[in-house]
């Protein structure tokens, strides 16, 4: 019969891997939505914005920030490359609060909550409920 610290130990460990999982959907799940918002013809609404930041081609980088929305949520809802999308989303999330949302405070701050998030997850990483079980192997391994 295994001893009662065991068993508060096991029961810690696996309350942990599914605290990061929730965790993860929280913050993955708006990002995927984001994205396919954007590819199925939202784009529409960030490229007025772009094009007063001068970019060429505005459309295209509507269409890149969709696609780069979308593989970030995938990434964190998947657990991997969590470390790599936590940090890149949470530098997003800090990005596009300054420049879109700091007239408005309640939106800056949500930007600045999403991006916590994004960073705590980078430093936890994924948990064992997670593609690979969180730790990769072969040339998956490559990526942190």
């Amino acid at each position: 019969m295994p001893s009662l610290p065991a068993v508060a130990n096991w029961g810690e460990s696996h309350m942990h891997d599914e605290g990061l999982l929730i965790a993860r959907l929280f913050l993955g799940i708006p990002f995927i939505v984001w994205g396919i918002l954007k590819l199925r013809g939202g784009e529409a609404k960030l490229v007025p914005g772009l094009q007063a930041l001068g970019l060429p081609d505005a459309v295209f980088f509507a269409y890149l920030i969709g696609v780069c929305e979308l593989v970030g949520g995938l990434a964190v809802v998947l657990g991997y490359p969590v470390r790599t999308a936590g940090v890149l989303l949470g530098l997003w999330c800090l990005v596009t609060g300054y420049d879109a949302h700091r007239g408005n405070i309640t939106e800056l701050l949500k930007n600045a909550t999403m991006a916590g998030g994004f960073f705590a997850l980078a430093v936890a990483g994924s948990g064992a409920l997670a593609l690979f079980g969180g730790s990769p192997s072969g040339v998956f391994a490559y990526l942190p």
